[in-house]
């Protein structure tokens, strides 16, 4: 997923690339707890999460009223202590053991925090999107319909603009041809396909990968897509792509 969009991205950082499980994207677009320090024992000297999360609607020119704040606070709270608890035990799982060299734990776990040397951690990930995946929703839920209805407007044009199954899947709701249960799974795979080989140019290109190889992914992971699709949603994912 190219966004760990949401809550917990906030809380985390706004992480452009979260885990490269889908292609082009495919998370939540923001992050909650983003650029606090979680780690350490610093519990003391984080900045107030409350202010992220104003920070965070404020990208999608939401401003949340005193009320709201109080209603959102405890919700932000205690997913604040869930992803710092997370991240002190990933951390403390990454110490080496006694004797081992001082960059042990960095090299068995790929390195301290949430990124380390080594990037992102999948499982520590992971337990971060489920964190963000749950407690979005109840923030959302204070919101007044209007703003939920602006909110839900930015989110979707965030994840299209990251690419991936999940623009896709909105494209294709938004056009009103919406992929079936069984087109789904068939889907998704290819954008796991294209995840893997985007992942092997960035290898390649030693961090950055030949644009006309990305390019030229892009358009065969398509291809394969549309072979997948009705008439009428070629049609449909066309004339979105036109638009844009």
């Amino acid at each position: 997923m190219r966004g760990l969009i949401g809550i917990v991205a906030i809380l985390l950082i706004a992480v452009p690339v979260f885990a490269q499980d889908e292609g082009g994207g495919g998370g939540l677009p923001s992050s909650l707890f983003g650029g606090a320090d979680f780690g350490g024992g610093n519990r003391g000297q984080q900045a107030n999460p409350m202010d992220a999360v104003k920070r965070f609607f404020a990208q999608s020119k939401i401003t949340i009223s005193g009320d709201q704040e109080k209603a959102i606070k405890p919700i932000v709270e205690t997913a604040f202590k869930q992803v710092q608890d997370k991240v002190e035990q990933f951390n403390a799982q990454q110490q080496p053991p006694a004797g081992a060299p001082p960059d042990a734990g960095q090299r068995r776990g790929g390195g301290r925090g949430f990124g380390g040397r080594g990037g992102t951690n999948p499982q520590l990930a992971a337990e971060l999107q489920k964190i963000n995946d749950e407690v979005l929703p109840k923030i959302v839920a204070t919101l007044k319909p209007d703003q939920q209805a602006t909110f839900k407007k930015w989110q979707n044009d965030e994840i299209k603009k990251g690419g991936g199954f999940a623009a896709l899947k909105i494209m294709m709701e938004e056009a009103g041809a919406p992929l079936s249960t069984e087109q789904e799974p068939q889907v998704r795979s290819l954008y796991v396909e294209d995840g893997q080989q985007r992942a092997l140019l960035v290898r390649q290109g030693q961090g950055t990968p030949d644009p006309t190889k990305v390019a030229e992914l892009e358009k065969a992971t398509l291809s394969k897509v549309v072979k997948l699709l009705t008439a009428e949603q070629r049609k449909a994912l066309l004339d979105s792509r036109t638009k844009q």
